[in-house]
């Protein structure tokens, strides 16, 4: 059986239990999890065009969360982040696929950020969402331009200087990609809603290519209409709104787009939920789960879409779960604890055994002295007693007060008087407080069981151990990613 013998081998082996911890979770389920994706099998005889869906992962940042502790608000941003980077390198690596198509909602304060601000969230995503050669397509989401009457066209140009047109048709391999603004088309202000109005009319020909509709939010479909058994919320409040956002597009101008644009299928944002449904005229439509951990979902997803059109147009499209999140954290926490609690344990154990003395004192009722040793403990013993019988003698002889040749000290030698040592004003303050009088009462019971649970080792093992955690867990698995 393996037998510690230092603090530094417990604290090597807590540190080696740390970075297995950390690769499970970080690398290896990540990478688990998505190996259970597979894109669609078409057909086996050609080749497909695979696309990856993303909706929403909506950036928290410095406005997501009013009034959270800026460190707090820090490390929120930190695990969030981080968990879409992780996921996101994944599903590049394994699934490689054709395109990426974003659905909204790719920063979480785009529409009201200042220019500066938007720079610097804008570069943040595309560390998160490294570049590739694959074809990106990005639908503008109400956190990115806000939506209706409440959309703003500078913000709107904004977004698609960075992020490319917010009404376009793009063709990939015979099959039309549109992408529609209908978050602009919603507003009842003619400067908000002409261009999209404009564009949306300027496709409403005879449809000649198999079309797919990209839009973030969600066309009117009937309450009643059941999303599948992949949804976590049980309904889909289709006439919910609040400030800047409305969970569908209106009746009228849904049943207008779909009859216009034609969709084989139309993929949508948004909700944060999935939801699959067929309208009431036969058109299909996904609503596609969010990649972020922050919004408010389990079960966190992307979506995988194949295609082919050669003799007919063929087109599948599955969901893509990605790890659960906070299952890591809670680990984290979990072994944090058991970490404190064996180095508490070891610091104790190792105190005990330093001050047991049953290994050193003699155990027989004899003790053999050498004979040279007591001659010196005689010799010592006597030089005491001599010396003390003198200053008795001493004692005795020195005059009293009364006589005449009365003794008395040297005026030269001063007068010695106690004097209390300055202390930090903050500690003066501190002891005259209730606080203060507690702990000087029972400062020395304090010590003592400091003391006796060797509390300070226990702090700088646990501080050493923690510090080199940290870093291994940031070095080692945050940096890597990017």
């Amino acid at each position: 059986m393996l037998k510690l013998k230092s603090t530094h081998f417990l604290s090597l082996i807590l540190l080696v239990i740390w970075v297995l911890t950390f690769y499970l979770q970080e690398r290896y389920l990540t990478a688990a999890t998505i190996s259970k994706c597979q894109w669609p099998q078409l057909s086996t005889s050609s080749s497909q065009t695979n696309i990856l869906l993303i909706a929403d992962p909506q950036l928290i940042d410095n406005h997501t969360y009013p009034g959270r502790n800026e460190l707090l608000l820090k490390l929120s941003k930190h695990t969030v982040d981080t968990y879409i980077k992780k996921n996101y390198n994944e599903l590049l690596d394994q699934l490689q696929p054709n395109y990426i198509m974003f659905l909204g909602d790719l920063l979480d304060n785009g529409r009201d950020a200042t220019d500066e601000y938007f720079a610097q969230e804008y570069n943040r995503f595309k560390r998160i969402f490294r570049p590739s050669d694959k074809m990106f397509l990005n639908v503008p989401g109400n956190h990115d331009i806000g939506f209706g009457n409440g959309v703003k066209i500078p913000m709107r140009t904004r977004f698609e200087k960075s992020f490319g047109s917010a009404n376009t048709v793009v063709d990939i391999d015979g099959v039309d990609f549109i992408i529609l603004d209908t978050l602009s088309i919603s507003s009842t202000d003619e400067t908000i809603n002409k261009q999209s109005k404009d564009f949306l009319y300027s496709i409403a020909k005879e449809k000649s290519k198999p079309r797919i509709l990209l839009t973030h939010v969600p066309l009117y479909r009937d309450p009643n209409l059941s999303c599948g058994p992949l949804r976590e919320s049980k309904t889909f409040d289709v006439n919910g709104y609040g400030y800047q956002y409305k969970n569908s597009v209106e009746e009228s101008l849904s049943r207008d787009i779909l009859n216009q644009i034609q969709p084989d299928i139309t993929f949508t944002g948004d909700d944060h939920d999935y939801c699959d449904i067929q309208h009431e005229n036969g058109y299909r439509e996904v609503t596609v789960k969010s990649i972020s951990m922050a919004m408010g979902k389990k079960y966190p997803a992307v979506q995988l879409l194949s295609i082919k059109n050669e003799d007919n147009f063929k087109m599948e499209t599955e969901i893509c779960f990605l790890q659960t999140p906070y299952i890591n954290v809670a680990n984290y926490v979990v072994l944090a604890i058991v970490s404190g609690i064996l180095i508490f344990w070891w610091n104790l154990k190792t105190k005990l055994t330093r001050y047991t003395y049953t290994s050193i004192l003699p155990l027989h009722d004899v003790v053999n002295i050498p004979f040279e040793h007591t001659k010196k403990l005689h010799r010592f013993i006597k030089e005491q007693d001599d010396e003390h019988m003198e200053q008795k003698h001493l004692d005795i002889s020195l005059p009293t007060s009364s006589s005449s040749n009365a003794y008395s000290l040297p005026s030269s030698i001063p007068q010695y008087t106690f004097t209390q040592s300055s202390r930090p004003q903050f500690v003066t303050k501190f002891n005259n407080t209730r606080l203060g009088k507690i702990y000087i009462l029972n400062k020395r019971r304090l010590f003592t069981f400091i003391k006796r649970y060797s509390l300070v080792s226990f702090f700088k093992q646990s501080l050493m151990v923690g510090i080199s955690v940290v870093s291994i867990y940031y070095v080692g698995f945050v940096l890597t990613l990017y």
